[in-house]
């Protein structure tokens, strides 16, 4: 009986250590395009098994998802353009590229110019999804902003004629015209800015940051990154 008792108690405590052992769960918040937002699971998901951690992707809207992040009521987010914590102290930047992305302005006026750059948005009525800060940050001499919650929306004040330019990201800005059939919309060229997109977590988590930026390079450089993202180009 003293070793059937013996033998559970160490069943019991063997149970305890697993279930201690199991890996942290890191939750990031994003509201990042549908093809962006499949990138950064599918890269994340690698990149955190690689360091012993669970992930887990959720989304919120821009704005909450980044203040949400800095308080830490999810462990991060991703992905956006670097720089972020001079905004939001309790930021972190990974320091390794995710993927790099084209911002573009889709129009039915083709021959609307953009060879300024930014300054091209002057005379023109634009929109964006509120809370992308890149927008937020070089809009302000444009003619009118208007600051949407869903892609959507700005897409069908342009085919009414409410704006003249509306501004998102080239892939997922032309997979939405087409889905919405809206055939008179194109990306105008060239893009208003490329930019390479980072993943923040929580500074309670800097001490993953190193490990999870050191993983990114390793699947770089093993080939499992192009693989990642060559299956989602080929869905």
């Amino acid at each position: 009986m003293r070793i059937r008792i013996t033998i559970l108690a160490l069943i019991g405590l063997l149970c305890g250590l697993a279930i201690a052992a199991r890996a942290e769960t890191i939750t990031i918040s994003t509201n990042n395009t549908p093809l962006d937002r499949q990138a950064l699971h599918d890269l994340s998901k690698e990149a955190f098994r690689r360091i012993g951690v669970d992930f887990k992707l959720v989304s919120l809207p821009s704005e909450r998802s980044l203040h949400s992040a800095n308080l830490g009521e999810v462990d991060g987010e991703g992905l956006r353009v670097p720089g972020l914590a001079s905004q939001y102290p309790n930021l972190v930047q990974v320091p390794e590229r995710y993927i790099g992305i084209s911002f573009v302005a889709f129009a039915k006026d083709a021959s609307i110019r953009l060879d300024q750059g930014w300054d091209s948005l002057k005379s023109h009525r634009v929109a964006f999804i509120n809370g992308w800060k890149l927008f937020e940050g070089n809009t302000g001499g444009a003619r009118s902003v208007s600051k949407v919650d869903k892609a959507e929306q700005m897409f069908l004040m342009l085919d009414g004629g409410r704006i003249d330019l509306a501004l998102y990201t080239l892939a997922d800005g032309v997979a939405l015209a087409r889905h919405m059939g809206l055939s008179s919309i194109a990306p105008l060229a060239p893009a208003l800015k490329d930019v390479d997109m980072y993943l923040y977590l929580h500074s309670k988590h800097e001490a993953l940051v190193p490990k999870l930026a050191q993983a990114l390079r390793e699947m770089k450089a093993d080939g499992s990154y192009n693989r990642i993202l060559a299956a989602l180009k080929a869905e």
